[in-house]
């Protein structure tokens, strides 16, 4: 499985890919992308519609992005290389939300043991659910969200007594 986060103005996606099945912010998506003839030319095969997109590299992980007349520059980013961003639980064991959205649920309380990979609180933004994982092992030394309240970018959820090798 891959995972990516791709930004389009202010709007952060996760993207799951494994095999030929993708997920966007845990959600998932009955779609194909499919490489045609023409260098940089994509067909996005759905099951309502197709859409013939135009994917154009422009260097340092962004993309000019051309569809149906709409144009958009999106940055791609694989999540073994976003080691410092807020999505994940940092080193110091700060999960904080990378978007603002409405808490789904929250899957641990103080006190519990927690592995890397694990999932912590579900978010909802703009119809879509994503799941925030743990990015280490450790304790939960605090919750700060609740099911059903709205949170804002970059408020802490859980933090994380990360545990010692």
């Amino acid at each position: 499985m891959s995972i990516y986060y791709v930004t389009v103005g202010k709007n952060e996606y996760q993207i799951e890919i494994n095999g030929k099945q993708y997920k966007i912010n845990g959600e998932l998506v009955q779609t194909a992308l499919v490489a045609l003839k023409e260098r940089g030319k994509y067909l996005l095969n759905g099951v309502a519609r197709k859409t013939e997109i135009y994917i154009e590299a422009r260097g340092n992980s962004q993309y000019t992005l051309n569809a149906n007349r709409r144009h958009a520059i999106a940055k791609v980013e694989r999540s073994n290389s976003r080691r410092g961003r807020k999505a994940k639980t940092a080193s110091s064991g700060s999960l904080t939300a990378p978007i603002s959205g409405i808490v789904i649920s929250v899957h641990v309380a103080p006190g519990d043991t927690v592995e890397a990979g694990q999932v912590l609180v579900v978010l909802e933004s703009m119809k879509m659910q994503m799941e925030m994982r743990s990015a280490c092992a450790g304790v939960v030394d605090s919750v700060n969200v609740q099911p059903k309240t709205q949170i804002a970018k970059g408020e802490l959820l859980i933090r994380i007594n990360p545990q010692e090798n």
